[in-house]
């Protein structure tokens, strides 16, 4: 049974109980019905199993429901929890494994892969095949 990963905030909110991985990762994010704006990049700055911060060039109010988009994991729904300047906080409202993030992505297509390979052999390089 996954756990609603706002019962696991700590009632300091300067105080976390989950540790949190430092990275540098591009998403989007979008409010939860919100039609006049629509899906915005942010700088994923460090993730946790509950929650990420964010900086945004579109600010969002606290409470704000949203989605947020990012490599690794897909969609995640959840609710901005603070904003300072053009940083923000967001709880998601289930926990997700953060490690997926890390992962390299491959957008290539295993033909367009071995044409990337038969491109980067060195000249006079004969295969072992």
């Amino acid at each position: 049974m996954i756990e609603d990963a706002r019962e696991t905030l700590p009632k300091d909110p300067g105080k976390r109980r989950r540790p949190r991985d430092s990275m540098l990762l591009m998403g989007t994010i979008e409010g939860c019905g919100d039609v006049a704006r629509q899906r915005q990049p942010i700088r994923i700055r460090n993730l946790s199993p509950t929650g990420l911060m964010a900086d945004s060039q579109v600010e969002y109010d606290t409470g704000c429901l949203v989605e947020v988009e990012f490599r690794g994991v897909g969609k995640v729904s959840g609710e901005v929890v603070w904003v300072r300047q053009n940083r923000m906080g967001i709880t998601f409202t289930a926990p997700i494994d953060p490690k997926l993030a890390r992962v390299p992505q491959i957008t290539a297509t295993p033909r367009e892969l071995r044409q990337i390979e038969k491109n980067m052999r060195r000249p006079g390089l004969q295969s072992l095949d």
